[in-house]
């Protein structure tokens, strides 16, 4: 527990840490050929403290906003706030934008995000500038239909 403990930087983590390793070592299939159980345990706990901090580095961080907005103040707690919602909306809009037919996706994604006209939507996508139309005013109509909210 102590040399997981100084790996982890803390009780509960070295805690299930510990537990898991004590498991792994249960379930060796031919635990007679361990010479130095001590020393296989130990490796199973620094093996498994190394994944714990891989693990730590690349899982997301969660924040909750109300806490942070106590701690942040005026100013940059509505600048965080304001941030996380433009992100949540760019999620949506990303969402929304997946369930779009391809066509639909290309030409809503060719006016609205490239500023290209109808007819040089159509000359890139080999249509009518009239299915241009069509194909625009019915993924703006799904769009609308699915925005959360």
């Amino acid at each position: 527990m102590r040399y997981l403990r100084q790996r982890v930087g803390n009780d509960a983590d070295a805690s299930d840490l510990a537990q898991e390793a004590f498991l792994r070592l249960t379930r060796v299939k031919h635990a007679d050929l361990i010479e130095q159980p001590a020393a296989y345990l130990f490796r199973i706990a620094a093996n498994l403290a190394n994944e714990f901090h891989l693990r730590e580095r690349t899982r997301p961080r969660t924040v909750d906003l109300d806490t942070l907005a106590k701690f942040g103040g005026d100013g940059d707690g509505d600048q965080f706030q304001r941030e996380m919602e433009a992100r949540s909306g760019v999620k949506a809009l990303e969402s929304v934008l997946e369930n779009l037919p391809p066509l639909y996706r290309a030409v809503l994604l060719l006016r609205k995000r490239d500023g290209y006209s109808h007819a040089e939507i159509a000359e890139k996508l080999d249509v009518s500038p009239h299915t241009v139309h069509r194909y625009l005013t019915r993924a703006l109509a799904r769009c609308r239909a699915e925005w959360p909210g």
